[in-house]
């Protein structure tokens, strides 16, 4: 009996030293009975996985892990040392974060629930990844565009992008491009910790929205709307601006010697922001007439997304008091979008001979070129992006006819396309004559005013196009990227009319830079040389040749002239820690050396803003006089307004 007993307490001692479910063939049974499991296995009989990690797009404490029911561990002890899932221990609280601190590793990254029999993670609705370590693309962007990382998307924007948000780079119809900040600084680096995380959609042109899924419609002018700067009588305008509305005017210019021949590659946008790249075009003497045609760069574009205009007469643009255009396309001419001409006569040195300051090789006898001007008018109304030479490259056979051949291009705008008015508000309009004047007397217009603590900075509600590329401390100079002579004016606009004033409402001759508030003496148009290596000294033929064809492309800058030195601040709230700006060219990121550079302001790109202020937006979608059909991107106009953009107005009399 005695050893029965003793047999039976031996097979006991035996079972009580088996781990539950023998670890389930994912550990080794340990001390105490206990599972000590393999890694990525987890549980009291190691049958369940653990499932990725990654950074927490939320950071979140975990609670009571110890089950001691108390109050919960600080974030400096942290528990469970050594487990399989956190070897260096966790906290039941927050972690201990520094002030730059966040997004720690969690599993699925806190936004997804683990599936213990299989390890993988069930994201919540919005992300996507194995760990949910991504914010996933609404309907895959609705086959309208891309997902892309946020990285990728700040990288993706070029200079001259005025919309806003991820969601909206190329479709911005109620976040309109051309309001208040028109800066459009591209390129940007982003390298927070959701870089490659955060994602969004990019939509292709003419769609917007988070997924990309609703189409945009045509924006138009309000037939109602009337510039403030025109003046009315009993009989109707007295007098008008032809400044006002601003419908975009660009230009490409191509100057060489006699017999000059080549191609050129010119990138263009519409209103969409829908960039064409139109490769290989022929340029030549205009007289000549062997360059690539207007008709031939319209086969560039789709029906209807960038077109010529039908304006109406004088007699129905001007003769109600009602609007700008009472009907638009009554008894009117066609303004083509292109044109081709003679290069421009215009400018002159000293002596009187036609030579543009950047051309060092050619007299006025020896130039000849082509000008295109490409005028959006009121058929593509609204903000457009300034076009671009991308290429500029002689033919051999031009080489071959002269030792000193050489071809320069130039490209800018003529009038910058604008969706909204803007105004100097402050100025003061004198009835005598017809003009905004400046005045001593109006409080926001005397004096120097900084950011801090003044009503002045209020009325500074426009961002300047681009940013300052050249500037030194104490210096009265400042090179901005851009040509922003659509509103800034100098302080000398009150001396250039024998009559009057030449100011206009809506230009200025105040900026403000780093929160100072500075004048304007004088503005210039300068020409910067795009460095490109395809548009630089190119050699035709073998290397033994003799010819060398040069070529140079230029685009239009502004230096403008303050009546008191630049000052860099090193403290406060625009406190820098620099006290120069200067610029580069630079490939950018993943740009190939055949891309037009960009350029860059070193060490950053400092902003301007001018003191001017928003009155009425007059571009919109459906001109403001009709809903837009998200499904069809078509217009419903109300009653009495037609057109596929409801610009007309249509009465029934």
């Amino acid at each position: 009996m005695a050893f029965r007993i003793l047999s039976l307490l031996a097979l006991m001692g035996y079972a009580a030293a088996e781990c539950p479910n023998a670890c389930s063939g994912h550990g080794t049974c340990s001390l105490h009975d206990q599972c000590t499991c393999c890694r990525n296995w987890q549980g009291n009989d190691c049958s369940q996985r653990t499932c990725p990690f990654g950074y927490a797009h939320v950071d979140s404490p975990k609670g009571d892990l110890d089950g001691s029911t108390g109050t919960l561990s600080g974030p400096n002890y942290p528990l469970i040392l050594g487990s399989t899932v956190y070897p260096f221990g966790t906290t039941e609280q927050y972690p201990d974060a520094a002030s730059d601190e966040g997004h720690f590793y969690m599993e699925c990254s806190n936004k997804g629930m683990c599936n213990r029999d299989d390890g993988t993670c069930e994201c919540f609705p919005g992300y996507e990844g194995s760990a949910c370590q991504r914010a996933s693309c609404p309907n895959d962007c609705s086959g309208h565009g891309t997902c892309e990382t946020i990285k990728e998307l700040a990288e993706d924007r070029e200079d001259g992008d005025l919309s806003k948000g991820y969601y909206a780079m190329n479709g911005f119809a109620s976040d309109h491009a051309g309001i208040g900040d028109l800066s459009a600084i591209g390129d940007i680096t982003y390298e927070l910790w959701d870089k490659t995380l955060t994602m969004g959609c990019k939509c292709d042109p003419g769609f917007m929205g988070p997924d990309c899924s609703m189409k945009i419609c045509r924006y138009g002018v309000d037939p109602l709307f009337i510039p403030s700067n025109y003046l009315y009588s009993a009989d109707g305008v007295i007098e008008y601006d032809f400044d006002a509305p601003h419908f975009e005017k660009a230009f490409v210019e191509i100057i060489g010697g006699q017999g000059m021949k080549g191609q050129f590659d010119l990138t263009i946008y519409d209103v969409y922001g829908e960039k064409y790249v139109l490769d290989a075009l022929n340029y030549a003497a205009y007289e000549t007439g062997n360059y690539t045609s207007c008709a031939e760069i319209m086969t560039h574009f789709p029906n209807d997304k960038i077109k010529d205009t039908v304006t109406g007469t004088f007699h129905h643009q001007m003769a109600h008091k009602g609007g700008l255009v009472s009907s638009a396309y009554v008894g009117g001419a066609t303004k083509p979008f292109c044109m081709a001409m003679m290069v421009n006569q215009t400018n002159q040195d000293a002596d009187g001979n036609y030579r543009k300051q950047e051309i060092k090789d050619l007299f006025q006898a020896e130039q000849t070129g082509i000008r295109y001007e490409f005028d959006y008018n009121r058929g593509n109304p609204g903000y457009i992006k300034d076009l671009f030479i991308d290429n500029l490259t002689p033919e051999p056979t031009y080489a071959e006819t002269t030792t000193d051949s050489v071809v320069y291009g130039y490209y800018g705008i003529i009038k910058q396309g604008e969706v909204a008015e803007y105004s100097d508000i402050n100025k003061n309009f004198n009835p005598t004559t017809n003009r905004f004047m400046y005045s001593d007397d109006n409080f926001f217009q005397s004096g120097k005013h900084d950011v801090k603590g003044s009503r002045s900075a209020l009325d500074y509600g426009v961002t300047l196009p681009g940013y300052i590329i050249e500037a030194h401390n104490s210096s009265h100079q400042v090179l901005l990227s851009r040509d922003v002579h659509f509103y800034i004016e100098p302080t000398s606009c009150l001396a250039e009319y024998p009559e009057g004033s030449s100011c206009k409402q809506y230009k200025t001759s105040k900026v403000m830079i780093f929160g100072k508030e500075y004048h304007v003496n004088k503005t210039a148009e300068e020409w910067l040389e795009v460095e490109a290596p395809h548009t630089s000294d190119y050699v035709v033929g073998p290397e033994s040749e003799d010819y060398q064809v040069r070529s140079h492309v230029f685009r239009p800058v502004t230096n403008l002239t303050l009546t008191e030195p630049v000052i860099f601040p090193d403290e406060g709230p625009f406190a820098v820690d620099y006290k120069n700006i200067t610029y580069k060219w630079s490939g950018g990121p993943g740009r190939s050396a055949v891309q037009t550079p960009l350029l860059i302001a070193v060490p950053e790109k400092v902003t301007v803003k001018a003191k001017l202020t928003q009155v009425y937006q007059y571009v919109s979608e459906c001109s403001g006089r009709g809903t837009c059909d998200r499904e069809t991107g078509l217009c419903s106009c109300f009653n009495g307004y037609s057109n596929d953009n409801c610009d007309t107005q249509t009465p029934v009399c």
